[in-house]
């Protein structure tokens, strides 16, 4: 694959789905398991929490940076709340990963999926990761025994919207099992690097497979 990347842009891989289905830990494995592919990393204006660390779990910026970055069009997506902190997701890096041909996983829910769609739409493949089923992502946030019964059940609210919103998604991959839910997404990522349609420099590649 190492000689195709040269040819080719890599492809922002948006994964959403609701808290409890197994997202972070399929993202962690595909990130250990396949090569030329990065997390992209957020810009956040909320405090640093306990255990996180600077440039790996966000960037950690004040509100008068955000406010540069959203005027500057330095962000792909952003949430800008009057409430709450404000997230992004800076290009610079992203973009630089993609020239290269390197891959790039972004963590997003759907109005972040619906920017990315605006200003990339050729450039983005969207996985959507469900439970088998509400009761059973209920069961499994209830063994995880982090959460207040009534953050579960704000969280079960949101669930019920991911689902539905997952029909607007490029691909629907259910955790049933991790090795499963892993190996189904790891195909989706192979097969989006040999699409021709990803090869930005085509006419060079077949000349270069005609003459070698």
């Amino acid at each position: 694959m190492e000689h195709l990347n040269r040819y080719r842009k890599g492809t922002m891989f948006i994964f959403s789905g609701p808290s409890g289905c197994g997202k972070s830990s399929i993202i962690k494995r595909v990130l250990a398991e396949v090569d030329d592919i990065n997390l992209s990393v957020s810009v956040t204006t909320r405090a640093m929490r306990e255990g996180e660390q600077e440039g790996v779990d966000y960037y950690f910026i004040d509100e008068a940076k955000f406010k540069e970055l959203v005027k500057d069009e330095a962000l792909y997506e952003y949430v800008d709340s009057d409430f709450g902190p404000k997230y992004g997701t800076p290009k610079e890096a992203v973009n630089k990963w993609l020239d290269e041909g390197k891959d790039v996983i972004l963590d997003l829910d759907y109005p972040g999926v619906l920017q990315l769609k605006a200003c990339a739409v050729d450039r983005i493949k969207t996985i959507s990761i469900l439970p088998p089923s509400l009761k059973i992502l209920r069961e499994r946030l209830i063994n995880r025994k982090t959460d207040s019964m009534e953050t579960i059940e704000r969280r079960m609210s949101m669930a019920e919207k991911r689902v539905k919103e997952s029909t607007f998604y490029d691909y629907i991959v259910v955790n049933d099992d991790l090795d499963t839910a892993v190996s189904e997404v790891k195909s989706i990522i192979l097969a989006a690097r040999v699409e021709t349609k990803k090869l930005y420099q085509w006419d060079e590649f077949v000349k270069k497979i005609v003459e070698d």
